[in-house]
């Protein structure tokens, strides 16, 4: 019976004068194919993309939801559709659509996204909308601009298309908003808003 032949990786050894030669300590900015580690998705924040970000909306991923905003304390929970009819009143809580984001790092991000009202003239959640439809297709920074009444857009001049996580929207959800999930009218963030605790 021949003995069976395992392979392994071969670590590069560094050279002996690592300065010799800058290519040496030359490194890619995408990272390498040899890395010894793979990072695992456990961590997705809620949030809209910094001023300073690139970012990227995935085309498809869309959820229209209900959310409590504590702009206070920075949180958001996702608000179970059977308690909508009870809690529309609450100035807190209020209608996004749930988008995933990348930005040129390879963090993803949940984006709560703020739809214009019908009637009404809303500059930011225009060009909110506006950043989203634009980043399904294009690198795009938006910050905010006081005089403009919205956000100024811009798209990088870079090519290549995002890595987006493994998993699917549901599974990238649940890790969004792991322990932040409004089931119940007992919950500690409603008891806390209507003044019970």
């Amino acid at each position: 019976m021949k003995p069976t032949k395992t392979t392994t990786t071969e670590i590069p050894q560094p050279a002996a004068d690592l300065f010799a030669s800058l290519d040496t300590l030359r490194v890619v900015p995408e990272g390498t194919d040899g890395a010894l580690v793979q990072q695992l998705l456990n961590h997705v924040p809620v949030r809209k993309p910094s001023k300073e970000w690139f970012f990227r909306i995935h085309p498809t991923y869309s959820l229209d939801a209900l959310i409590v905003e504590l702009k206070e304390e920075g949180d958001t929970l996702l608000v179970a559709p059977s308690l909508q009819g009870y809690l529309l009143d609450e100035k807190c809580v209020c209608h996004r659509t749930l988008r995933l984001g990348i930005n040129r790092q390879g963090n993803v991000f949940v984006w709560p996204v703020r739809r214009p009202l019908e009637g009404r003239k809303d500059g930011w959640a225009t060009t909110s909308c506006d950043a989203v439809a634009l980043a399904e297709v294009n690198w795009t920074r938006m910050q905010a601009d006081m005089n403009l009444g919205g956000y100024k857009l811009a798209v990088a001049k870079v090519e290549g298309e995002p890595k987006w996580p493994e998993q699917d929207f549901p599974e990238i959800l649940r890790l969004a908003f792991k322990g932040a999930v409004v089931d119940s009218l007992d919950h500690p963030t409603l008891k806390r808003l209507r003044g019970d605790i």
